[in-house]
């Protein structure tokens, strides 16, 4: 992987979206339990033409994931349940009464431009950027800020993170990953 990162300003913008999940267990979880494979389930909504439908409501041709807009804990699965929608953001008038619409608030981002080659899946792009943001000597815990995610009573008000893969292909050897991780001031 090879990356670039920059801080940048987002004003706020509204997204149609295709309701997903992902859990975030606890580090305690018998490695027994069978997990949900959030991944078969987007496949499902790019192959049954509901992306496709979602992309021309929204007229939008960008297809966007949108990760922890809203977290729920679940104790009996011990996890955190957190949404991982499909998202194309809202440029046209038109309504829809399939898919829910998503408003992010205006933010500061962290960007990470990030290009893999045939070693990464992209279901797992997101580990090594996730590091570099989150880890131990990551770009968070060396700035004055707060991810706005990781702040449970900000949840379902308006921010998210967004991932933007190119081409947006389960199955790539090669693409590109922009992932942009909303922060605020401490």
């Amino acid at each position: 992987m090879t990356h670039k990162m920059k801080l940048e300003s987002l004003p706020a913008r509204s997204f149609y979206t295709i309701k997903g999940f992902a859990n975030l267990y606890d580090n305690d979880l018998d490695e027994n339990v069978e997990k949900e494979d959030v991944w078969e389930t987007i496949c499902r909504h790019f192959s049954d033409g509901s992306v496709e439908r979602l992309k021309k409501v929204a007229g939008s041709e960008n297809v966007y994931m949108l990760f922890c807009y809203t977290v729920e804990r679940n104790n009996e699965k011990k996890c955190y349940v957190c949404s991982y929608d499909i998202a194309c953001e809202k440029l046209s008038s038109e309504n829809s009464s399939e898919f829910d619409i998503i408003k992010l608030e205006a933010c500061e981002y962290v960007l990470y431009d990030c290009e893999f080659d045939d070693k990464t899946p992209l279901w797992d792009a997101h580990i090594p950027t996730d590091l570099l943001f989150w880890g131990d000597n990551g770009w968070l815990a060396n700035n004055p800020y707060v991810c706005a995610i990781d702040i449970l009573e900000n949840t379902g008000k308006g921010y998210a993170q967004l991932e933007l893969y190119t081409p947006f292909d389960i199955d790539a050897k090669r693409f590109n990953m922009k992932i942009w991780y909303p922060v605020i001031p401490k």
